[in-house]
């Protein structure tokens, strides 16, 4: 799961530079900070074996942040939201709970394993 996590962290990093280097608004590298924030515990997962899934599940927390923050704007202001910061909250809120739903299946299946 760590790797996968490194694919999407790297995925948001690249959307949040996108947004950025269109619009040179600090606001649009918040995907790019939760990006970097799982690529962090992701890497660390991998250089430590024994607290990979702790580290993990802290990288679950953020990706759950990462979908809850841009949902939460989509349901206030998305009327107002000019059509690269849709685009951009669009894409962070896929992106995030996309790998989530991917590490709750894979926390689930390493429960249910011997």
């Amino acid at each position: 799961m760590p790797k996968t996590t490194l694919i999407f962290a790297f995925l948001l990093i690249a959307l949040g530079a996108a947004a950025f280097g269109i619009s040179s608004s600090r606001t649009a590298l918040l995907p790019a900070y939760v990006g970097i924030a799982l690529g962090l515990f992701a890497g660390l997962a991998l250089m430590f074996d024994g607290a990979r899934k702790h580290l993990m599940h802290v990288a679950a927390l953020v990706a759950l942040l990462g979908a809850l923050a841009p949902a939460a704007a989509l349901v206030i202001r998305a009327a107002q939201m000019s059509p690269l910061a849709l685009g951009v909250n669009v894409g962070m809120l896929v992106l995030s709970a996309a790998l989530l739903v991917l590490m709750v299946r894979s926390f689930i299946a390493a429960r249910r394993a011997p």
